[in-house]
């Protein structure tokens, strides 16, 4: 009897990439960069979508704090031993990923800057998103390398919790409740989930007492790269589309 002709090796690659347990395990060295950047520095500034995460865990009392993190430590190691098992079928997979995220961080930008000059969202609707005073800036007397450090921990922050929040959760829930609640097609939620995601993310960047002052022009390439996010998420995963908002991020960091 001829034995069943394995799959191409892309195939496989693609598949394990969008794999949720290959994905977790993939963000949790980043998650502990974040963590590590903060403790370094000391600083009160950290990113507003993991300071939503901390705050809402923080809301559950100290024994529900407790038990939350001894779930997650559960998670993560229960994760940890299963990709241990695996090992060889997952050789070279999170090399791939950090590659196309490499690719996909280096030209989110021009695509986002090509799309809002194409559909410019300040034409559609003039948003009345409210004035706020600005981000908190860095606290005096603060040395280069500190600030560099913080600056660093931020941009992963805004990759792994933005993504967590406004794809994993929002844009993932989306796509869920409109195929299999409303009974949409794939394109349909697709398209639906993502412009929904992107606009919330976009506007999330101007709320509360610290948001940014609205800018129509920052706000409509701040969509169109959540939309641009939103098509890896959904066709490469959450691990690769964190990967490349961080990178981004670096990028205009450094640049």
């Amino acid at each position: 009897m001829a034995r069943k002709p394995s799959p191409p090796a892309a195939n496989v690659y693609i598949a394990r990439t969008r794999e949720l347990p290959v994905n977790l395990v993939f963000l949790v060295p980043f998650l502990f960069l974040y963590e590590l950047a903060l403790m370094g520095t000391q600083s009160p500034v950290e990113n507003a979508a993991g300071a939503w995460i901390r705050t809402a865990a923080l809301s559950l009392g100290r024994g529900g704090l407790m038990l939350l993190v001894l779930l997650v430590c559960l998670l993560v190691l229960l994760l940890l031993v299963g990709h241990m098992r695996e090992a060889v079928r997952h050789r070279g997979i999170y090399g791939g990923m950090i590659l196309e995220g490499l690719f996909y961080g280096a030209v989110l930008g021009s695509a986002a800057s090509v799309l809002a000059s194409t559909l410019p969202l300040d034409r559609i609707a003039d948003l009345p998103v409210p004035q706020h005073r600005g981000t908190p800036a860095a606290p005096p007397g603060m040395l280069d390398l500190r600030h560099s450090l913080l600056a660093l921990g931020l941009a992963i922050g805004a990759g792994v919790f933005e993504e967590l929040i406004f794809r994993g959760l929002l844009l993932g829930g989306l796509f869920a409740a409109l195929r299999h609640l409303v009974g949409a097609d794939r394109i349909t939620s697709g398209v639906i989930a993502v412009l929904i995601s992107a606009y919330l993310f976009s506007d999330y960047h101007h709320w509360g007492v610290s948001g940014e002052i609205y800018d129509p022009a920052v706000f409509s390439f701040r969509f169109h790269a959540g939309v641009v996010l939103g098509g890896i998420f959904l066709l490469r995963g959450l691990g690769i589309a964190a990967f490349a908002h961080g990178f981004y991020d670096v990028l205009v960091m450094v640049l």
